[in-house]
């Protein structure tokens, strides 16, 4: 299995050559090291580099008139982050690392580059950035139709099917490095009604809680609390490898 974390995230959906996985590769090269808490880059400043996550989680957000912070996602090891922003010439979010981080950044035309040389990675890229709506559309029904105690639970089984595509130790995969102030932040509660949920769902033996974060004992007892369907996350990619005359993952 490769080390690389963003050449094992895309052979999740696709037999690699050579040729692909060098072009991945190249996204992470010079890695750069930062403590938790590092703001790497602020809004409205130039959007010149996009950034692969090697190790750790960084998350983006937006800063309120009030001082209020809303996080608008999270990025674990394998992701590509600031794709969004691919199209403005200023950063539309701050960027923060949640914990101790390893960041490969690239310039924006590295990325054109492995688009006009790879039909499989371009195609790859843009179903990626369309699972990434579809996160954001089930994000926005788990702010606005959830109990508080449903939207914790939705967002600690995201996160961790998120993961299963990144780590190679399952046990890592339920794992979140996760503070209660993030969660908090990312769900729109206080944190006093966060720690007052989590605990809920450690009493219940769904989860634990400690001071590196949240580990999820029972997924499937979260899902019948979250009434979490995975389909979002689960891209078919039958169709697209077909039209393109590539190969399934071994």
């Amino acid at each position: 299995m490769s080390s690389s974390c963003i050449i094992r995230h895309f052979e999740h959906y696709a037999e690699l050559d050579q040729r692909d996985r060098e072009l991945l590769d190249s996204l992470e090269k010079s890695p750069r090291e930062f403590t938790r808490g590092t703001v790497i880059w602020q809004q409205g400043t130039e959007s010149e580099h996009f950034y692969t996550v090697s190790s750790g989680w960084a998350c983006s957000f937006r800063t309120m008139e009030d001082g209020s912070r809303q996080v608008l996602d999270l990025y674990v090891p394998g992701d590509i982050v600031g794709l969004r922003e691919f199209a403005f010439r200023r950063r539309v979010s701050n960027l923060l690392t949640a914990t101790n981080a390893t960041l490969c950044p690239f310039p924006k035309h590295r990325l054109t580059d492995v688009f006009a040389t790879s039909r499989l990675l371009c195609n790859l890229f843009f179903l990626i950035a369309a699972r990434d709506q579809a996160i954001l559309v089930e994000r926005l029904i788990n702010l606005g139709r959830r109990s508080a105690r449903e939207k914790v639970a939705h967002f600690l089984l995201e996160m961790a099917h998120r993961l299963d595509k990144a780590c190679v130790d399952v046990d890592d995969c339920n794992h979140l490095p996760l503070t209660q102030v993030v969660l908090a932040d990312a769900l729109g509660l206080s944190t006093v009604h966060v720690n007052r949920t989590l605990n809920e769902l450690k009493q219940e033996g769904l989860t634990t809680l400690g001071p590196d974060g949240i580990t999820l004992l029972d997924r499937n007892g979260l899902q019948d609390v979250a009434g979490f369907d995975p389909e979002y996350l689960e891209e078919d990619v039958t169709s697209l490898l077909k039209n393109i005359g590539a190969r399934p993952p071994a």
